[in-house]
């Protein structure tokens, strides 16, 4: 029997069109003996995959994200895949492994949440200790530029199940986002919690004007909120926090979801929409009439021109109309009115940037008050069942992953379908 071990291997992806990918072997690869102090070198166990990852590949050369260059290309990777300017490799949450160490802090056999590179070949990374206890923060220099949630790595807590780390990789990212839009960019308390901008901050100062963001924009009690797209996990967690993460003096009149007929079933199952529709039914009168007053729009990346179509028909028969784009659109490869539409001021039309967001929130509350404070809420939600009708799909290995990526980009997963892998 051949015991050889198969050599380590990481998921290439053009930057052009991250429906192209594949997995690639690194069969010259050669570790270098790991010496420098605050050092740790790490494997990549358990991933999860999600729409979110293509928003990664399609948006990270851009310089405020760099997702594209938080892991270095291998000096073992074979041409053509070595050509930087056309390939690039990307990340996804979930769990890793610390299997050598010069810090103290974190031994061999450490397992760490955060953000992990799709592959097996062990990386290199140097650390410090965070801002709380169990934290720590990568320091290497071509990290600098990432937002610093892209950085931050946390022990894994004492005695966690395999499901639960599954449901943290799946979506904790996203119930986060889900938890600061509706804590912090739609605050209902401007004296204790000031509205942040769903971007956070401004992205590029000089280049484009600072956001404004009032509490007139932030304020949601009594109105309507529609979420397009929303059985994704930002979604459904936003919906879920709506509900039940504000006073109930604060909650909007109706959350409402419009999705598609494949995705119906699921989304009413959840029960945390009042009201459920259909893309198709923009074109409605009876169910349009149902949908009056302050209105709040939130894209979490509809496909198609179905965020440009309910916009346009909200904002003839609403009084206010605010709309908030998270994420984009699973398929896309050139960019929607709407994307365009939050670089214009005036526009009605807002980007969210969980990264900024988070900072910002941070710096409002200081981290020793609002990481306790998003991780109980975090905790809570997992307690109740997380998710009504979300279940975990698990895989096994980087070719599986790889796969599913497949898939997921052809739309062939329906949203009941959480996937995450052991690889």
């Amino acid at each position: 029997m051949d015991t050889t071990a198969a050599p380590p291997a990481i998921q290439v992806i053009d930057k052009s069109d991250h429906t192209d990918q594949r997995v690639v072997a690194l069969s010259d690869h050669v570790a270098a003996p790991l010496t420098a102090a605050g050092s740790v070198r790490v494997r990549s166990r358990l991933l999860a995959l999600t729409t979110n990852n293509f928003t990664y590949a399609m948006l990270g050369s851009i310089p405020p994200l760099s997702w594209h260059y938080v892991w270095k290309m291998p000096a073992a990777l074979p041409a053509p895949f070595n050509n930087t300017e056309k390939y690039c490799r990307i990340s996804a949450w979930g769990y890793g492994e610390v299997v050598e160490s010069t810090v103290a802090g974190l031994p061999a056999g450490t397992q760490l949440y955060g953000y992990w590179p799709l592959g097996t070949a062990a990386e290199d990374m140097r650390v410090e200790p965070g801002p709380a206890a169990g934290m720590w923060h990568d320091t290497s220099e071509h990290r600098s530029r990432l937002i610093p949630i892209y950085n931050r790595y946390t022990v894994a807590a004492a005695g966690a199940t395999r499901g639960s780390k599954g449901w943290d990789a799946l979506m904790q990212p996203q119930f986060e986002t889900a938890y600061m839009l509706n804590r912090f960019a739609l605050s209902w308390d401007a004296a204790a919690s000031p509205p942040i901008h769903p971007l956070g901050g401004n992205p590029a100062p000089g280049l484009i004007p600072d956001p404004a963001w009032t509490a007139e924009d932030a304020d949601v009690a009594g109105a309507l909120v529609v979420l397009l797209a929303p059985s994704g996990k930002t979604g459904l967690a936003l919906a879920h926090q709506l509900r039940h993460g504000r006073p109930a003096a604060a909650r909007p009149r109706k959350v409402v979801a419009v999705g598609s007929e494949r995705s119906r079933a699921f989304t009413v199952e959840t029960g945390f929409f009042d009201d459920v529709v259909l893309y198709d039914d923009v074109a409605d009168a009876a169910v349009l009439e149902r949908l009056t007053g302050k209105t709040v729009l939130v894209n979490f990346g509809a496909r198609g021109d179905a965020g440009e179509k309910w916009m346009e028909a909200l904002r003839a028969r609403c009084e206010r109309l605010q709309v908030v784009v998270v994420g984009s659109e699973p398929v896309a490869k050139a960019r929607r009115v709407l994307s365009l539409l939050t670089q214009e001021e005036g526009s009605g039309v807002v980007q969210t940037n969980a990264g900024g967001l988070r900072e910002k929130a941070i710096a409002l509350l200081s981290a020793a008050v609002y990481l306790p404070q998003q991780t109980a809420a975090w905790e809570g939600f997992k307690a109740e069942g997380a998710v009504p009708g979300l279940r975990l799909e698990w895989g096994q290995g980087l070719d599986a992953l790889s796969h599913s990526w497949d898939r997921l980009a052809k739309g062939e997963y329906g949203p009941e379908v959480g996937l995450v892998y052991e690889v």
